[in-house]
């Protein structure tokens, strides 16, 4: 078995990562105990607020002013990203998210949640989601949201409409 880190370093890993940690639940545990990331600010605690920038037309409805489930498919596959708000500001998290915005979606601006309901989501008595310090040299306070354990089409589901109600409501940009 590889280590955490040329784990979670490998670009060929980058977008499936998520299937590889539902496969391995005991070790996706304990590599979420370690810091996996090069350029680490350490594992993230229970007690971090992360936020999530928003983006539309796939993450939010600006018409109903509505999250939607599919703001959170990364969590599946490549892992859900997030900032940290130990090592960061809402001003920067507005501009990452303004420096994201791309001319097909328009950002909207975030969403937060503590990392301890992420962890304190169980399915069939396993925590369901992991959370990763994937900090990079340019955005030290990048973390991902990853599945572990949900296999079911009706649990992903479920795991998103959770996803959707524990975030916060949107913080818009000013």
């Amino acid at each position: 078995m590889e280590s955490a880190k040329d784990f979670f370093n490998n670009p060929g890993l980058s977008s499936t990562k998520c299937h590889y940690l539902t496969e391995n639940h005991d070790q996706s545990l304990e590599w979420e105990k370690e810091s996996v990331s090069l350029h680490s600010c350490g594992t993230v605690k229970d007690n971090e607020v992360l936020a999530r920038n928003i983006f539309s037309p796939h993450h939010y409805d600006p018409k109903t002013g509505n999250l939607t489930t599919l703001a959170f498919d990364d969590i599946l596959n490549k892992g859900l990203s997030v900032l940290r708000f130990d090592y960061t500001t809402h001003d920067s998290v507005i501009t990452i998210g303004q420096l994201k915005k791309k001319d097909t979606h328009e950002y909207h601006g975030y969403i937060t949640i503590q990392a301890s309901c992420i962890r304190g989501y169980i399915v069939d008595s396993k925590r369901a989601m992991a959370i990763y310090d994937t900090a990079m040299i340019k955005l030290p306070a990048h973390a991902d949201i990853c599945n572990i354990s949900v296999t079911t089409k009706s649990s992903k589901n479920l795991l998103r409409i959770f996803l959707r109600e524990a975030f916060s409501k949107l913080v818009p940009i000013p």
